[in-house]
């Protein structure tokens, strides 16, 4: 008897065709890059023309399937592969690389650049995080460029945090041992920063890093050896960036004054710590001393056990003293540190006193310069009419 469950009908010799819907080019990354170096090549080094063509490729290429190599081509100038070598073809006669891409241009076209990345990603909105993601790769690959081109990435790397194209969140890449150890993170950053303070000042970097939570990791951009407050300082001032130097010692000021106030509040748990285990063995060395007094000494042990009560007491009361006396150092620590935050909101509020009262002086004058010049029109309309009654 056959088993109808298992016994399902079957077509043979017929062909199952795939809906439309349901069929997808295969991903083929090089095929993008050739089609993107012809339109390249037709454009020449106008970036104007370059973003055009980006711009009316972005179905035919489908940037959104071929984001990574896209940019890969616009920073690198070829499709990156692992290490951060350029991935060339085996067929000789096709080109692997191009000259127009941050890498190779020269430093007066980096803005420009910049603006084909802003004028993309303001178009084609899910471009934005696959453009934080590629540079994140970049960064990571430094050591496949050389120092020209890793000065050019520096240089676009800062335009673009300072413009707020994408997040500081891509320098964690720079975090890399082989990076650190080999000094490149830090003349990148260097070079970073400059392009950065020209774009957005200090209080724009301030601002970016403390979003993305770098703001206390400067100093991990350091060789291991040179990772100290005053090697910090003096290399930045040398190389003309005071205002990072500036900004670290803030960071650090503010670590330590936090630090001051957690310290005291930490010592003052010990003492208590100590006075409970000091009430917890005398206690215990009591009930020890009756329980063996009892059946040897009577009135005898029963007084030694009286006088380990005491002790105990006694240890107890110490205890709880140097408890209080690390709760008033901590409070003496808490109010010195309120006072010092005390003065400088006073100083602040006399900072925003004085220049409420330069931008009231400012708009006095600005006030007499518009009755001026209302006066002003006022005879010209005269002599005008005085003219045409001539």
């Amino acid at each position: 008897m056959s088993n109808s469950k298992n016994d399902k009908p079957s077509l043979t010799g017929q062909k199952l065709k795939t809906r439309k819907r349901d069929e997808r080019e295969k991903y083929d990354s090089t095929a993008f890059r050739d089609v993107f170096f012809q339109g390249f090549l037709e454009c020449g080094t106008d970036l104007e023309q370059i973003t055009k063509w980006l711009d009316g490729s972005a179905n035919k290429l489908d940037y959104r399937r071929y984001a990574e190599p896209l940019f890969d081509i616009l920073f690198a100038g070829g499709i990156l592969a692992p290490g951060g070598r350029i991935l060339h073809d085996d067929d000789d006669s096709k080109v692997s690389r191009t000259d127009m891409c941050v890498a190779k241009v020269g430093q007066d076209q980096l803005k420009p650049f910049y603006q084909v990345f802003c004028k993309l990603i303001r178009q084609y909105k899910y471009l934005e995080k696959p453009f934080g993601d590629s540079l994140k790769k970049i960064l990571l690959f430094l050591k496949g460029f050389n120092d020209v081109e890793r000065v050019n990435l520096a240089m676009i790397t800062g335009i673009v945090l300072g413009n707020g194209l994408t997040t500081p969140s891509c320098l964690t890449s720079l975090f890399e041992d082989h990076l650190v150890k080999s000094g490149i993170s830090l003349e990148f950053v260097t070079i970073m920063f400059r392009a950065w303070l020209k774009e957005s000042g200090i209080d724009g970097i301030s601002s970016g890093l403390k979003k993305a939570q770098l703001d206390n990791r400067l100093m991990e951009f350091m060789p291991i050896t040179k990772q100290s407050p005053e090697s910090f300082d003096k290399y930045y001032r040398v190389n003309g960036l005071s205002e990072i130097a500036d900004l670290q010692a803030e960071v650090e000021e503010l670590v330590q004054s936090t630090s001051a106030v957690i310290e005291p509040q930490t010592q003052a748990q010990e003492p208590e710590s100590s006075a409970t285990e000091a009430f917890s063995e005398g206690t215990t060395a009591t009930q020890e001393a009756q329980e063996f007094s009892k059946p040897l000494l009577g009135d005898v042990a029963a007084t030694a056990a009286s006088a380990a009560t005491a002790t105990a007491a006694t240890a107890t009361a110490a205890a709880v003293t140097a408890t209080a006396a690390a709760a008033t150092a901590t409070a003496r620590n808490q109010v010195e540190a309120l006072n010092r935050r005390m003065l400088q909101a006073s100083r602040m509020m006399s900072l925003a006193s004085r220049i409420m009262s330069l931008a009231s002086r400012m708009m006095s004058l600005a006030s007499r310069i518009m009755s001026l010049a209302s006066r002003m029109m006022s005879l010209a309309s005269r002599m005008m009419s005085a003219t045409s009654r001539e």
